[in-house]
């Protein structure tokens, strides 16, 4: 058996009746399982220098389980997941903010991502699906992947996930039917190592969650993607895009006339998303991209347009700044959940006579997601 076979055939089990080593692989093939070599207790489970001791194997509710904390990801290289199941058992422990799973990831930066949050158990955002973009976090990008879900703490639930080309569905507990749906998968990686995270907000030398039970199973031939779909009629399908530019002060009060401005494309729901453009760069502050489109108006008029956008927005009318708002989390209410949809905030546009120009200037940290949207 070639070593990619061997690869394909890896299934990952975590259970106190395992009869090898709790981490050590077991494979389809009972030959290839007696050549495994030994290991110690962390054997295979790799996370990134210096943070060792941010995982740990133990007895938990009875069970031999991975611990984790410290949003540290802990993954298996070497097996590399197109298409495929994956299963588990997941028990959030009393202070556990945030479990994740993480496939197709090419890097830290770049991942198909899926989060449970067991203190909005039974909440819309129990379980959310947000890729990491070019370093940032996406979830203000998707209200549509969200969905209730009941995580009880310091218990098991059992966790699948189906990935099939570009569709996901993620089932909770003993449900035939998916607790979450994505039609189609936002991330561009195609294939990658699959991983585990887990944390306390603020409290990062806290245990968040166990894991057990892991089943790793790569389809033997993976689907093809899909693209996307056209947006429904109303959603501007028809973007540039410049920048970005450090920005100091907000509001934008102008837009800048050296941009260099380039085609954009737009996803189903109408979004630009710039972080598939510019890589997150938080530590240096934050920064503004311009959205350029126009509109052809036969007789002067006020035009009322939805936009949705993350986090800043002014926008400019033939130059002239029209309106400026605010949307980043918690910016407006505790708990305010900011996402991007040009269904909640409506802005009336001064057009003239002909063609007019529309600049969208959002301006955003990088840590949660970075894109706009409008609906006519």
């Amino acid at each position: 058996m070639s070593r990619s076979q061997i690869i394909a055939a890896l299934v990952f089990m975590v259970s106190a009746s395992a009869i090898v080593h709790p981490y050590v692989p077991t494979f389809l093939s009972s030959a290839v399982a007696q050549s495994a070599p030994a290991a110690d207790r962390l054997s295979g489970w790799q996370v990134d220098p210096g943070r060792e001791s941010d995982i740990k194997v133990d007895s938990f509710l009875g069970r031999q389980a991975l611990w984790l904390k410290n949003n540290t990801h802990v993954r298996w290289p070497g097996l590399i997941l197109a298409d495929g199941t994956i299963e588990l058992d997941v028990a959030p422990m009393d202070s556990g903010d945030f479990i994740g799973l993480t496939f197709r990831r090419e890097s830290q930066a770049n991942h198909e991502n899926i989060y449970i949050r067991p203190p909005r158990s039974g909440e819309f955002m129990a379980i959310q699906y947000a890729p990491r973009t070019n370093g940032s976090s996406t979830w203000q990008l998707y209200r549509e992947f969200t969905a209730p879900a009941r995580w009880p703490r310091n218990q098991w639930t059992h966790v699948r996930v189906e990935i099939h080309g570009s569709r996901l569905e993620v089932f909770v507990g003993e449900t035939t039917n998916p607790t979450l749906s994505v039609p189609r998968l936002r991330h561009a990686s195609a294939s990658g190592e699959v991983g585990f995270w887990a944390r306390v907000n603020n409290r990062p030398g806290e245990w968040a969650a166990a894991l057990s039970n892991i089943s790793i199973r790569p389809s033997a031939t993976p689907l093809p993607r899909a693209e996307p779909a056209p947006p429904e009629p109303g959603l501007v399908s028809r973007w540039e895009v410049a920048g970005p530019l450090l920005t100091v002060s907000r509001p934008i009060d102008s837009v800048p006339t050296d941009l260099k401005w380039i085609a954009a494309g737009v996803e189903e729901s109408g979004l630009v998303n710039l972080n598939r453009l510019f890589p997150a760069k938080p530590q240096q502050g934050r920064f503004t991209a311009f959205l350029r489109t126009t509109i052809t108006a036969s007789a002067a008029s006020r035009l009322p347009v939805g936009i949705g956008y993350s986090d800043d927005v002014t926008v400019f009318v033939n130059g002239e700044p029209v309106y400026s708002g605010v949307n980043g989390w918690e910016s407006r209410t505790p708990g305010f959940a900011s996402f991007v949809d040009p269904r909640f905030e409506r802005v009336w546009l001064p057009l003239r006579v002909g063609v007019n120009e529309i600049v969208l200037a959002v301006t955003d940290d990088q840590l949660f997601g970075w894109g706009a949207s409008m609906l006519m």
